[in-house]
């Protein structure tokens, strides 16, 4: 059974000190008005002792966060206290890469298990109401109408029918080149982050019949995409953040990118910044008012490889390898420029 423990922050006069089951991890001085400030920090375990903490991607809907968590399944978390805290989780089959909810469902990407689909009307005890397996490698899913677009890796994308729940069926396939490592809709097409196959971009008006409109070969390692208004904005990991120009999906063009410090896997926007899971780079918080001039505007340290990032409100959740889930808030938009906060070292 997995386990969830909170690392509490406790705030000394001008100095921030992380405690984590009761020992000080790390103290230093900071100038609280100048940060955005970490809330808390949820740790994903194995196991009592275990040392291997994972959270591979995260979706919050409404008072809870549900996070991937690898081999280690799926975990649900509330969120309403300043310590977040698990109040359940699911040993799924395979291993949970990726998670969509809404309403009554969260959706898993679960590697050769295909896609799990949990009840998760009690989020106190989900239980798995459906699955199908899928020729590839599910990696992400994303849930429109009745439909559910999987990433399958080196299967493309699986369009699933989940009308029903309990027997959901894969609907059509479409062969891609690269692999498929996520998947975001936004009206009648589905972008999908596909590797060194760039942006491909997925007419699905007829979901039973998915046609390849477009794509882009300019990223070179494809992880995730995001869809805001006319761009796409796409987390490559060998460069970086690019912006796509998508008001017309059949004819798409690179107007902008920025290279950042780390690897490039996941991306989320939250008003004016794009938050980036930058891998070793910690989150990257970057300005895209200015969509073909991108800045970054503040950096976190974060105690191991980032993977994925959701923002809500002004609050962000990030999922990692060593910790499992960060939960951060930002609170002094005006002073975003302060460097990366170390919060602590795994390897003390």
């Amino acid at each position: 059974m997995s386990l969830f423990s909170a690392a509490a922050t406790t705030i000394f006069g001008d100095n921030l000190a992380l405690k984590l089951g009761g020992h000080m991890i790390q103290r230093r001085s900071l100038p609280l008005v100048r940060v955005a400030i970490l809330i808390s920090l949820v740790l994903v375990s194995a196991g009592a002792g275990a040392e291997k903490l994972t959270g591979s991607d995260v979706f919050v809907l409404g008072q809870h966060a549900y996070v991937a968590g690898g081999t280690h399944g799926l975990h649900v978390v509330d969120i309403r206290a300043n310590q977040p805290i698990q109040v359940a989780a699911v040993d799924t089959p395979g291993e949970a890469k990726g998670v969509f909810a809404i309403s009554s469902f969260a959706y898993v990407a679960a590697g050769s298990a295909g896609l799990q689909i949990i009840d998760i009307r009690k989020p106190d005890s989900p239980r798995i109401t459906g699955s199908i397996a899928t020729p590839g490698d599910a990696r992400n899913v994303y849930v429109f109408g009745d439909y559910a677009c999987v990433a399958d890796a080196q299967a493309g994308l699986q369009v699933i029918n989940i009308r029903d729940a309990a027997h959901p069926r894969i609907e059509a396939s479409l062969s891609l080149p690269g692999k498929a490592h996520s998947v975001f809709v936004a009206g009648d097409h589905a972008y999908v982050a596909a590797g060194r196959g760039g942006l491909q971009i997925i007419n699905i008006k007829r979901p039973s019949q998915p046609i390849l409109a477009a794509s882009v070969n300019a990223p070179r390692d494809a992880r995730s995409a995001i869809i805001l208004e006319e761009n796409a904005f796409v987390a490559d990991l060998l460069g970086g953040i690019y912006t796509i120009n998508i008001s017309n999906p059949k004819q798409p063009r690179v107007t902008g990118s920025l290279v950042t410090p780390g690897e490039a896997q996941g991306v989320y926007p939250l008003y004016d910044l794009l938050l980036v899971a930058d891998g070793s780079g910690g989150l990257q918080l970057i300005n895209i008012r200015n969509p073909k001039s991108l800045q970054v505007v503040a950096a976190y340290d974060t105690p191991g490889e980032t993977r994925n990032v959701y923002g809500l409100a002004s609050t962000f959740y990030v999922a990692g390898l060593n910790f499992g889930l960060g939960v951060f808030d930002v609170i002094d938009r005006a002073r975003l420029k302060t460097p990366g906060i170390f919060l602590f070292s795994p390897g003390q």
